[in-house]
């Protein structure tokens, strides 16, 4: 052999060698290997669904020359690769796939509303390119090991029995991380601190514990609701960047006061902390919140003083400061606020003030609760100029007398809730009126249905 041949049969030998230990110049990547791991998916869910079979992957055809038209897959025109498998809500069962790394340019997975179970196969974590993840509605338990997903923007795992997360260090793309509905214990910390660019967080229904933590400067929504966090709340997480524009940190341990810091979350519009143990007065710096729209403060140990800030909240739709205790007169203050659509003051120790707070001039409510006070009398006529009232709950009180004819003039009633009163008396024969009335409670009474001719 001479010279010369001995230098071009050394790179060919050498490449050889490189295929037999690699395979990567056999296999390749391309869209006909991508095509070849797609029917091994479907050939793996078949195993496992041999049955009910869902409607997606069992019209891929292996005699097609590309899988891009394939029902749930996308590819890249430009790349010419597949970037995207869907078969959410698909009936499918069993484990999950465990070679999703090989499609190296996949990018979005969407396995939801299906009956996955058993754990994460480590191979998951391999999926470099991956940005949108769900696997929410499903029973996968154990824990999800994402450290490898440094391109994650989306993840959704709601609704599943995972029990631990292990995040990466590096999660400056993530977005939009909802984790709720599973079975976390434990402290969460300051875990996510480092996911510069996350704007909405969702731990709810979980078990967490501990205090919380986080800062508010980032965020835009940020549920922990049905959890077990206690202690209070420190002022310093409302930052003056505080971008929030939902919390919802409802039936938790929470207590004390709450920081008048909140007001520094200017675009809030949803802020709920229903069924905690917040004491002393509402902070009247919240009227200074012009976008809130839905104020929960239900369940709590507030004192009855509601500022009067509260009135210049033009936006303000939905108001629940039931449970908490109040006793007396109704608040004249309620009487200012012609903005709200709902109010609910159920469950609280009321004798009186229905009329002379103003409630019966709100002529925009939708829904009024009343409920499970100590309200005593006849039932008010001047309810009835509220025109536009949808739902009315006066139910566990002590009511007495005949009911007025004029509630039969409140067209839009959906829903009228009488129940465990002292009412006697006629059922007016105006509630005939009442066309859009789907629901009548006038159960533990003293009524008549019929009237007696003698």
């Amino acid at each position: 052999m001479s010279e010369g041949e001995s230098h071009i049969l050394l790179p060919i030998a050498l490449l050889n060698f490189f295929i037999l230990i690699t395979g990567r110049l056999v296999c390749g990547y391309s869209l006909e290997t991508d095509k070849q791991l797609l029917l091994n998916l479907k050939s793996f869910l078949e195993d496992q669904n041999p049955i009910d079979r869902g409607f997606k992957y069992t019209q891929w055809n292996p005699t097609d020359l590309s899988p891009c038209k394939w029902p749930g897959i996308s590819c890249n025109t430009t790349s010419n690769r597949v970037t995207g498998i869907d078969l959410s809500d698909n009936n499918l069962a069993g484990k999950l796939f465990d070679n999703f790394s090989s499609m190296t340019e996949l990018t979005s997975l969407d396995l939801s509303k299906n009956t996955f179970s058993g754990s994460f196969p480590a191979d998951l974590s391999r999926c470099q390119n991956l940005k949108f993840f769900n696997l929410s509605h499903n029973i996968i338990d154990g824990e999800f090991n994402w450290t490898g997903l440094n391109k994650l923007e989306v993840l959704d795992l709601t609704m599943n029995r995972i029990r631990r997360l292990t995040i990466p260090e590096s999660c400056d793309n993530l977005v939009v991380a909802n984790i709720s509905s599973n079975n976390f214990t434990g402290e969460i910390g300051r875990v996510f601190d480092q996911c510069w660019n996350l704007k909405y967080l969702d731990l709810s229904c979980n078990e967490l514990t501990g205090n919380l933590s986080l800062r508010f400067d980032k965020l835009n929504m940020f549920s922990a609701s049905h959890n077990q966090f206690r202690g209070f709340l420190p002022s310093w997480i409302f930052t003056q960047n505080c971008s929030l524009l939902v919390l919802d940190l409802s039936e938790n341990l929470l207590f004390g006061e709450l920081p008048t810091s909140i007001s520094s979350c200017k675009e809030l519009v949803k802020l709920n902390l229903w069924g905690n143990n917040f004491s002393g007065s509402i902070p009247r710096e919240i009227g200074s919140i012009l976008s809130l729209k839905e104020l929960s403060l239900g369940s709590n140990s507030f004192s009855s003083d509601i500022p009067e800030t509260l009135s210049g909240l033009s936006k303000l739709v939905f108001l629940d400061l039931s449970k908490n205790n109040f006793g007396g007169e109704i608040q004249e203050i309620f009487g200012q606020l012609t903005q709200v659509r709902f109010l609910m003051l159920h469950g609280n120790s009321y004798i009186g003030g229905i009329v002379s707070s103003g409630i019966p001039n709100l002529v925009n409510l939708s829904r009024l609760d009343l409920s499970d006070n100590h309200f005593t009398g006849p039932l008010p006529v001047e309810i009835s100029r509220m025109k536009g009232l949808e739902f009315l709950i006066l139910a566990y009180n002590q009511f007495r007398g005949n009911i007025p004819s004029e509630y039969g003039d409140l067209l839009k009633l959906q829903a009228l809730d009488l129940s465990s009163n002292r009412l006697t008396g006629l059922i007016p024969p105006s509630f005939g009126k009442l066309r859009s009335l789907l629901w009548l409670m006038l159960a533990n009474n003293s009524l008549n249905s019929i009237q007696r001719k003698f």
